[in-house]
């Protein structure tokens, strides 16, 4: 589980499976996300390569301390076939 904080939420990243640490995730940031119509929960979150997001994925409770926090998002790009 890979967590971080900022805008006063504490965040928790759903990656896809192959990313397993906060260096992999550190070596695909390319932008941060800035973008006013979308919530305040996504502001400031790192855009990676090569995945959609980041997404907001709800909130959730952490069985380990009892805190809420933010689930941020990000998935595989599908490919389309006809």
């Amino acid at each position: 589980m890979i967590m971080g904080s900022g805008n006063g939420f504490k965040f928790v990243y759903d990656l896809p499976e192959n990313i397993k640490n906060v260096e992999q995730m550190n070596s695909l940031i390319y932008d941060y996300n800035y973008n006013e119509s979308q919530r305040d929960e996504l502001q400031g979150q790192p855009k990676l390569l090569g995945l959609n997001g980041p997404m907001y994925n709800g909130t959730r409770t952490l069985k380990s301390t009892g805190e809420e926090v933010v689930v941020i998002r990000y998935e595989l790009p599908e490919k389309f076939t006809e």
